[in-house]
Parts: structure tokens; sequence; C-alpha cells
């Protein structure tokens, strides 16, 4: 139901909406259709022109930034690669001035080797025939040992190739007479044994080392030497240099040639150490100072750039703005590469103003162009708009004519919903629009009878759950119309079919005229075979839905069974349960074809009546199983109630008169032993009380013999006896219960109740109230124990007991409970003559 009312509140809305497009109400503001081109256009024309205008100064603007770009670009690595050639060029100059200083001073020092093996030479043609080779060794050694050039930097030094030895060293005398092994020890390295191979080797040749002399064992004096071997005294004699002196001196030079050199119009190349200290500069003022004190006109210490980039080994360049005279700040390109060999930085610099330049006068020109276009485009714009104006305004009013007729008849068709004519239009929408129109009254007549039908159907459901005190033939006869009714048919008939399918008997017929009933009565009541079925057995043999709109074409069955009169079209839709046919239905005779929704509808409408069908039936066997199964334990109940009564309890009748007489005879024989036999005569009446009470509770004699009333008193009795409880009873009413078998149930209920109450909740008082009328009666049993909680206490067999018996009995049982308010069961039905 749900569902079908919201399909009527959409068409309400939709029909809600389209009324309010064709008349507005009234005060309210809307646009009309026939000026809306207009002011779309406009709209269109000012959109248009502000994404071209965004776009075109986006576009602008990117090819300006891409302009700018370039000429930083292109200039930046200009000057990239200006600053690097001139710091190139010191590099250069440097290493250049460090090998001609190391040719100069190797070629001195080779003039200076064959001045000493010249004198060698001499001595040892004057001498060899007087003296020995060792004395030579020392005369020659003393002529070499005062002799120094370069600045006293420059000695002689000697020592014998085959032994390994140092016979003359003339700036430290130490080393005279020490073996190969002993200077290694002190200096490090194998010199002798270096010196010696290269003379067995070469003859002669330069020899560059680091010495550590005694008294500066820390300290390590670079030097370098020529070597040349003298083979009259197996001699090598060398002149060697220290080199820090001289890379002193050459360094002062570099740094006064460095500080003199410049480039472009203000380039300019400095130098400071690697902790920052400056000592190149063309301001000399600068020279001492450290590098991390330099703040550009913006603030920035980029002399703290400069000593990060001065840990390149690669190079790196930096950027820096610096204030000129006039007073504007220009960004500045400096290239930083560290000297490895001396510890110093170098840096090439130069300014970018000219790149500054030529951004200025780009960015003036992009203006000017800028302003030429935007004029232009104004212009462009006004004509445009005024032509798009001028033609939307003329079929503003050709919309605003077609409107108005369309309009007309799409009002005609809301209200009486009349279709609408082919007329006139203007336009080719305005077709497809009338097209649409025609087919929406179309769908909504469609689903207006969908939802009749879906109404119907679901009131057909509503109604069969209710219909629980009518028979099944009724429930049959009832949703046999209603389907009829949903399908627009003129007959239609319902069947059951057996398990095997074999045999199909028909329950309900719905025909166009009322004798045709009575020639189908005796059908009604037999079964027929499957192919002797009709068009009913036709469609249980097929197992599926069978649709025929047509049916002098479709193969025609001789027997239309169950309909006699002549069809037009029909349609049987069987129901499944379990794999297997169990009903089919049928109707014919539709005004229109039959199709998947009238299939869908019946469908869903038998499967539901058959659901109600197989509860109803389970329902009925359930209750009949059971007053079966009460009936059962109530003859049982009674057999073993009779057992106990006339054969046990007679069984110990007797035994208690034998053990009286007993106790008789030995109370003149025997006092104590016959009072012994009377305790036993006690228990004995206690078993026979107890076997007449057991048996009075299985075989309800009292309740038949003497009535409800009696025995419920006697019930009071035993309840108080046993469990210390006021128990109090009610009759109210003049009815007699004249049916046994009610009595015996409902006494049965009460003393379930009772007992239940004593053992169970421990109240104080318990109370019985009866009440009849001429036809019906009520039971309550109150009691003020302790309760429990109806929906979360599971029930015993007691209560099962209980509801098992007001239903055999067609009454209602009830039962209230309270943990703190005791016990309400009350039993309501009625009374059976």
């Amino acid at each position: 139901m749900t569902r079908i009312s919201n399909k009527r509140d959409h068409l309400e809305q939709f029909k809600e909406m389209l009324s309010g497009l064709l008349t507005p109400g009234p005060g309210a503001k809307r646009i009309s259709i026939s000026a809306a081109p207009l002011y779309a256009s406009v709209l269109v024309v000012f959109g248009m022109t502000l994404f071209i205008g965004i776009f075109w100064m986006v576009n602008e603007y990117q090819a300006y930034q891409e302009s700018i770009e370039s000429i930083r670009k292109n200039y930046k690595d200009r000057y990239e690669r200006r600053v690097k050639e001139e710091h190139a060029k010191v590099i250069d100059f440097i290493e250049y001035k460090r090998k001609q200083t190391d040719l100069r001073m190797e070629d001195e020092m080779r003039d200076k080797v064959q001045a000493a093996y010249t004198i060698a030479s001499h001595v040892y043609s004057l001498y060899k025939d007087e003296k020995s080779v060792e004395e030579l060794r020392s005369m020659v050694a003393e002529v070499l040992r005062p002799i120094r050039w370069n600045n006293g930097n420059g000695y002689y030094f000697a020592g014998s190739v085959n032994e390994s030895r140092i016979d003359l060293f003339a700036d430290d005398p130490w080393f005279e007479g020490k073996s190969g092994r002993e200077i290694q020890q002190t200096v490090g390295r194998d010199v002798v044994g270096d010196i010696s191979a290269m003379v067995r080797d070469k003859g002669a040749g330069v020899y560059s080392y680091k010495l550590v002399k005694p008294e500066f064992s820390e300290t390590y004096f670079s030097k370098v030497a020529f070597i040349k071997y003298f083979e009259p005294f197996d001699w090598f004699i060398g002149a060697g240099v220290y080199t820090m002196a001289a890379e002193k001196s050459l360094q002062q030079d570099i740094l006064s040639r460095v500080r003199s050199m410049d480039f472009a119009e203000n380039g300019e190349v400095f130098g400071f150490r690697q902790d920052g200290t400056i000592i190149c500069s063309q301001d000399e003022r600068l020279i001492g100072r450290s590098v991390e004190d330099f703040i550009d006109a913006k603030g920035v210490h980029y002399g703290a750039m400069l000593l990060h980039a001065a840990k390149n080994a690669a190079g790196e360049y930096v950027r820096f703005s610096e204030e000129s005279q006039e007073g504007d700040a220009h960004l500045n390109l400096i290239y930083v590469n560290p000297y490895q060999d001396w510890g110093w930085v170098f840096g090439a610099t130069m300014s970018m103003e000219e790149m500054e330049d030529a951004i200025a006068f780009e960015t003036k020109s992009y203006r000017d162009i800028a302003f030429k276009n935007v004029s232009a485009f104004i212009i462009l714009f006004i004509v445009a708009v005024s032509m798009l104006l001028l033609t939307s305004y003329v079929y503003s009013l050709k919309i605003k004519y077609g409107i108005d007729l369309f309009t007309n008849f799409l009002r005609q068709a809301a209200v009486s919903k009349k279709k609408i004519r082919n007329t006139d239009l203007a336009f080719a929408e305005f077709e497809d629009l009338r097209i649409l129109a025609n087919r929406m009254v179309d769908d909504r007549i469609q689903k207006e009878l969908l939802l009749r039908r879906d109404e119907l159907r679901l009131d057909t459901l509503l109604r069969l759950g209710m219909m629980e005190n009518h028979s099944l033939q009724e429930k049959y006869d009832f949703v046999l119309r209603r389907i009829v009714q949903i399908t627009r048919s003129e007959e239609g008939y319902l069947a059951m079919v057996n398990s095997t399918h074999t045999h199909i008997t028909l329950c309900s017929l719905a025909v166009a005229e009322e004798r045709d009933i009575k020639l189908r009565e005796q059908d009604m009541s037999i079964s027929r075979s499957t192919f002797k079925a009709g068009l009913a057995g036709a469609a249980v043999m097929y197992g599926g839905e069978v649709i025929c709109n047509d049916y002098a074409t479709c193969n025609k069955e001789d027997d239309i069974f169950p309909y006699l009169r002549e069809i037009n079209r029909h349609m049987d839709i069987p129901v499944h349960s379990d794999g297997k046919i169990v009903m089919i239905a049928g109707v014919c005779n539709n005004s229109t074809k039959y199709d998947n929704s009238d299939v869908r509808q019946v469908k869903m409408l038998l499967e539901g009546m058959w659901l109600h069908v197989l509860k109803t039936c389970s329902e009925e066997e359930m209750a009949r199983l059971e007053r079966q199964i009460i009936a059962v334990s109530e003859e049982e109940r009674s057999n073993i109630g009779r057992d106990l009564h006339d054969d046990l309890g007679s069984h110990l009748t007797g035994i208690e008169l034998l053990s009286k007489v007993l106790q008789q005879k030995l109370e003149q024989d025997d006092p104590e032993k016959a009072e012994q036999m009377g305790s036993i005569r006690g228990l004995i009446r206690d078993a026979i009380e107890k076997t007449r009470r057991l048996a009075q509770g299985l075989y309800p004699a009292h309740v038949i013999e003497h009535g409800l009333e009696a025995a419920v008193e006697e019930l009071v009795n035993e309840v108080e006896n046993l469990f210390r409880v006021q128990c109090t009873y009610s009759f109210e009413g003049g009815r007699e219960w004249v049916d046994n078998a009610v009595a015996t149930h409902v006494y049965y209920i009460i003393r379930e109740a009772v007992f239940n109450a004593a053992r169970h909740g421990r109240p104080d008082n318990i109370g019985i109230f009866m009440r009849t009328w001429s036809d019906n009666f009520t039971v309550r049993i109150v009691d003020d124990g302790s309760g429990f909680d109806v929906s979360s206490t599971r029930k015993g067999l007691g209560c099962h007991t209980m509801q098992y018996r007001a239903k055999a009995i067609g009454a209602e049982l009830n039962i209230k409970s309270d943990l703190q308010g005791g016990t309400i069961i009350s039993i309501s039905g009625e009374v059976h003559s």
C-alpha cells in the first residue's frame, strides 16, 4: 500500500508542477519562456565574453611569462657560462704558473746536479790513483756541502746506492751516515730505496717527497729533487729544494695578478680560504675579513651561501642583490669553486643588470600590445552583442506565439485527459513535446490502472488473512473473483493438481452467466485426467505460464475445459511448491491482450493464497494433534487414577484393617508392640490418604460426580493443608457446568495454576474466582507471590499443558506476572450445553 501511495504522490506532484508551469500563481515572479532566449543570449554572450576574456588574458599572461622565462633562461645561461669561464681562466692561470715554477726549479736543479757531477768527475780524475773511493767521496762531499741557491732553500745530498746509505745531506747533517732503514723509521718512507731504484733504472730523474726532520717530528717539509747516478763512486748525487717557500712566493704573485683581473662591465674575481677569510679582492678593505659578513640589499646573508657552495667540489652558483648608485637593486651572479690543492676558494661575479633591463623592456611592450588588443576586443564585442540581441528578440516573438498555442492544448489535456492534436507549430521541438505530452497521458492512464490492480491484489491478500472463520471453498471463490477482476476477464477457474500431475480437480469457477455453474457442478466434484483437462491440463503438461492472445491462430484444443463458451484469448498460470505444480488458475476473454504484468499479478496472488492455505491446514492439523494428545493423556491419567483408587487403595485399606485387628490382639499380650503397630497403622492411613489424593488428581471422578465447584472446594482444602497458604474461592452466576469435558479441563488448569503458585511464588494468599453467564465463563487465579518475568522466563511443562487444555476447549488463557506484584492467570471461553 505504501508503494501505491508513493506512486500516487509522484503523479500528483508532477501534475501540480505541470499546472504551476502553465498557470503561475498570483505574485509569482517567473521568467517567461518566450523571453528566455533573449535572456539566455545575453547570458551566453556575457558568459562567452567572460570566458574568452579570461582565456585570452590567461593565454597572454602565459605567453608573457614564457617570454620572460625565456629571457631569464638565455641570460642566465650566458651569465653562468661567462662567470664559469672567468673562473676557469683563474684556475688555468694558477696551474700554468705552478707548472712554469716547477719547470724552472727542475731546470735549476738539473744544472746544479750537473755542476756537482762535473766536480765529482774532476776530483775522481785527479785523485783516483792516489786515494780510495771513500776518501774521494769525502772530498766531493765537503766541496758540495756549503753550496746554496734559491735564497738558501737549495742544497746538495748524495749517498751510496749499493750500501743504501746517505753520505751527504747539506741541509741537515743528522741524516749523514744513516742507512735507508734508519731513515725510513724516521721519515715513514724508504726514500733511499726509492732513489736507488730510480737511478738504477733510469740513471737520473725528479723525485718529490715529504721529509720529517728529527727536531720537527710533527711537521712535514715538501721537497723536490733531481738525482743523477755517478758510477765511479756508486753514488746518487741530488740537488733538492723546499717547495713551501717557492709556493708562498708563487701564491703571492698569483693573488697579486688575480686582484687585477676584471671582465665585462663590472665583473671581478675574488678569493677566500675555506674558513671564509678573504685573501683576494679588488676592494683591499675586504682583505682579511670573512665572507660570512656579506649581506645583500634585501638583507639576505649570502656569505653563508658562499661558504656552503665552497664545500661543493663541482662548483655552485650564488645570487645576491646589490644596490647601485641610483638606489636601485640589481641582481648579481657568483660562480664559486674551491681550489683544493691550496685550500682556497675563488669566485667570479658579475652584474645581471642587462637581463633586468631586457625584462623591463619586454614588460612595457607587452602592456602596449595588450591595451591595443583589449580596445579592439571591446569594439567587436559591442557589435556582436547588438546583432545577437536583435536576432534573439525576433525569435523570442516566434517562440511566444508557438507556446501560447501549445499551452492552450496542454491545459485542456491536463484537465480532460484529451490528447493534443497536430497543429501548425513554428518549431520542430514543439512537435516532439506534443508527442511526449500525449504519451504522458497514456502513461498516466496505464499507471493508474496498474495502481488499481496492485491495490486489488493487496486488498485481496489482506482480506484473505482476515477470513479465519470462512471455509476453504469460500476463500477459493473470493480469490478467483478478484483474479477475474484484476485481469479484466470474463471468466476464470481455479483447480488443484495432485502430486503426480496426473489428475486435476476444479475447486472454483467464475463465469459470465450463473447458469453455466450448474453445468459444471458435476465436473467440480470429480477429478479429471490431465490429458482430458483441456486448457488447464495443457498448462500442467507444459509446466509454465501459457498466454494466448489469438486463440484462432494458436494450437486450438478440441476441449476448452473448463470453459463452456467460445474464447478469444486465455491465460493459464500454475503455482509451484517444492518443485511441483499444486494449483493452477486461468482466465479468458480480456478486452485487451494479456501480458507479463497480468502473469505477475495473478502469480503473486496465487502464491499468497497457497501459503495461506498451507498455514490454515497446518494449524488445523496441529489443533487436531493437540486434542488427540490431550485425549490420550486424559485416558491414561484416568486409567492410572482408577488403578490407584480401586486396586492399590483397596489393598492398603485391607492391610490397615488387618493391622487394626493385630493391634487389638497385641494390646492384651504386649502393649509396647501394640503401640508400634499403631504407628504402622498411622503410616498405612497416610499412604491411603496420599493414594486417594493422587488418584483424585489423576482421575477427576469428584468433578464428574459432584461438579466443578465441589472439586475446587476440595482443592482449596488440599492446598491449605499441604503448603500452609491462605486459599479462597468465589463462584458467581447461575450457569451449570453440564459439559464434563470442559469442567475437567478447567479443573486441571486451576489445579496446575494453584500448585505452581504455591510451589514457586511462595505467596501468602491465593484466590480462585469463577463467573458464568448463559453462554460463556471466566476463571481467574490470583496470588501475591514473587511472580516472574513472562517475556524472559522459560515456560515449563505446566504452562504448556494449561495452554493445550485451554485450546482444546476453545478457551483463551492469559498469564500476567510482575516480579513484585504476583501472578494473574485468566481463562475465558464459551459454555457448551
